[in-house]
């Protein structure tokens, strides 16, 4: 009996894949105990414009105290990276990048703290684009 009902919730979540059918909040499997549900904001910063870096160590450090560390004084982690994407004119770009990595109670606020933060950057800096994931994650501190 318990094969035929997880082939049929198999199937249901298949379908719910294959139609695009959204997935909701409430649609989340619980947090595991002494975990709570939170978003996880990744932000992509490119480093260079037209094969060069022109944002540098010092600058970047600059934008971190004064753009990010203000909207998210509680914490969050900076990786170095080496990207790559397809600009506007079409040609592949290489160049060092930064990933910035926040844990925030979700809603609009958050959200809207990291669009500041990647305008801030584009506008300061003269990039195309700061790539935005917005993930929900358990998470405890």
């Amino acid at each position: 009996m318990a094969i035929g009902r997880n082939r049929w919730i198999c199937a249901a979540v298949l379908l719910a894949v294959c139609t695009g059918a959204p997935a909701h909040a409430g649609d989340a499997p619980p947090c595991p105990e002494g975990t709570e549900r939170y978003a996880e904001y990744s932000l992509f910063f490119g480093r260079g414009k037209g094969g060069a870096q022109t944002v540098s160590d010092d600058a970047w450090a600059r934008f971190l105290a004064r753009e990010v560390t203000p909207r998210f004084p509680d914490g969050l982690t900076v990786i170095d990276g080496a990207g790559q994407w397809r600009n506007a004119a079409g040609r592949i770009e290489r160049e060092r990048s930064k990933l910035l990595v926040v844990v925030a109670p979700p809603g609009e606020d958050s959200l809207h703290r990291t669009r500041e933060i990647a305008e801030a950057y584009k506008r300061r800096f003269g990039q195309e684009s700061v790539l935005r994931v917005v993930s929900t994650v358990c998470a405890a501190f």
